[in-house]
């Protein structure tokens, strides 16, 4: 049960309004549909995250996915300072409608 609380959602974002942001700055390697299967991903020797896996999502915070975006997590860019806090939190908030 202490797992589900440190899993939660720790800054609500908007999902709807971060669908845009997310088929343009993370689906070229992520994919639309968060399979880590997008155009980019083949060139990669480390295949991006696989977000619409529900049971490898659960075991991540929404602070690590927030740490992760912003910080970079190669080959990965950083978009600490390319876009701001709301965007972050509503990325993270679409990721989280990924997992099926």
């Amino acid at each position: 049960f202490a797992f589900m609380i440190l899993a939660s959602t720790a800054r609500a974002g908007d999902a709807a309004a971060a669908k845009k942001v997310f088929e343009e700055r993370c689906a070229k390697c992520h994919g639309l549909t968060g399979k880590g299967d997008g155009p980019k991903a083949k060139n990669l020797k480390k295949k991006p995250r696989d977000y619409s896996n529900k049971a490898e999502m659960a075991k991540l915070t929404d602070e690590k996915l927030i740490k992760e975006t912003l910080d970079g997590k190669k080959p990965m860019p950083s978009y600490k300072g390319k876009v701001d806090d709301k965007t972050i939190d509503d990325l993270v908030a679409y990721i989280r409608t990924l997992a099926k």
